[in-house]
């Protein structure tokens, strides 16, 4: 068995292979953060501030209300609250261990969540009300819900342009994460110009027992839940993440592409896609291309896609249902757990490229 020591710069290897991605030169430094005690932090109206490598003992780590222009850099906490905040960026911070949301946006725009680990909480990130949220190359790590809660992204009447889910990395283990929608997108809307973007997302349940226990209602990407408009999910990867894969329950002007969905048989596997307006509200003008499924419900049968109804103009491209090859189709894990895929990049004193992690591997 390798020791701590080895274990780490195993971790640290795989972390700056997988920096080719980025197109840089030299890959950047890795560095733990020297972490400093704090108590809960309480902000009303500040402006132009930094939180940097700070450790929270108490459950509501951080709330900021009306505050403008806040960064928050390699902290390892166990919430953030934001109310009414506009350009906030969440940075390599470690969000861990909450019975609450790990990041919620209430109102606000202009907020950013890139390369944070986030683990065991109610919900991962919880965007309501909100515009210009960025969720890019996180790890996810057991959500623990209940319903409505219990996923890695919720957006909640998020609308406007410049709205992304990217590059993140999603797993719920059995026996520890609990979720629902892994990537839930509820009375959502984008722009013609600038649709909501969920893209590059890899989602995934248990590594070996798939989504064996989990809930029975819970999807990998629920897209147009109660409605929405202008949105755009392609070039996922979802494996055995909940009991279906991506689901269109409803909404306008909806693209679904180029996504690969896998589904190994378990005591809850339902469906691989569908089209289902579940709402009251018209539905119509949803694309399905290029999407490779293979999904086994929970009898044993093929259950890759399923035509619900209720919706209008739905155009289907050159998707390949019951791909029998996906499997063998299947690309790895963008990082190494718990490493996340596209941690943030900061310049040192030096000029060099650096990653600033608060937590020991």
């Amino acid at each position: 068995m390798p020791n701590k020591t080895t274990h780490l710069l195993i971790l640290a290897l795989a972390f700056i292979s997988s920096l080719s991605t980025y197109a840089r030169a030299e890959a950047p430094i890795v560095e733990q953060a020297k972490l400093t005690e704090s108590p809960a932090i309480s902000w009303e109206g500040d402006e132009n501030k930094t939180l940097d490598a700070l450790h929270f003992a108490s459950d509501v780590s951080i709330r900021l209300e009306s505050c403008k222009d806040i960064t928050i850099t390699a902290c390892e906490l166990h919430s953030i609250e934001l109310i009414n905040c506009d350009r906030i960026a969440i940075r390599n911070c470690w969000v861990h261990n909450s019975p609450r949301v790990g990041v919620t946006m209430g109102g606000g725009r202009q907020i950013t969540v890139d390369g944070c680990r986030i683990e065991q909480v109610m919900t991962g990130v919880y965007a309501v009300d909100a515009q210009q949220v960025r969720v890019n190359g996180n790890f996810f790590r057991n959500m623990q819900g209940p319903l409505p809660r219990g996923g890695a992204v919720q957006f909640d009447h998020v609308t406007g342009a410049a709205n992304v889910i990217a590059g993140n990395y999603a797993i719920n283990e059995r026996g520890s994460g609990h979720p629902e929608d892994i990537i839930s997108i509820f009375k959502c809307e984008g722009t013609e110009a600038s649709p909501i973007l969920i893209e590059n997302n890899y989602l995934t349940g248990d590594p070996s027992a798939g989504s064996e226990d989990k809930s029975k209602i819970g999807s990998s990407i629920m897209l147009g839940d109660c409605g929405g408009t202008h949105l755009l999910c392609r070039h996922n990867v979802a494996i055995s993440a909940a009991q279906m894969g991506i689901g269109v329950a409803g909404g306008t002007f909806i693209r679904v592409e180029d996504n690969l969905v896998f589904g190994a048989r378990s005591n809850v596997s339902n469906n691989g896609m569908y089209v289902w307006n579940q709402s009251k509200l018209p539905s119509h003008h949803i694309t399905l291309a290029r999407n490779r499924v293979s999904w086994v419900n929970k009898n044993g049968e093929e259950n890759s896609w399923w035509d619900g109804g209720g919706a209008e103009d739905v155009v289907m491209d050159h998707n390949q249902f019951a791909d029998a090859s996906l499997h063998d189709a299947l690309p790895k894990p963008p990082s190494v757990a718990p490493i996340p895929p596209k941690p943030w990049i900061s310049k040192n004193a030096g000029g060099k490229d650096v990653v600033r992690w608060p937590w020991k591997l």
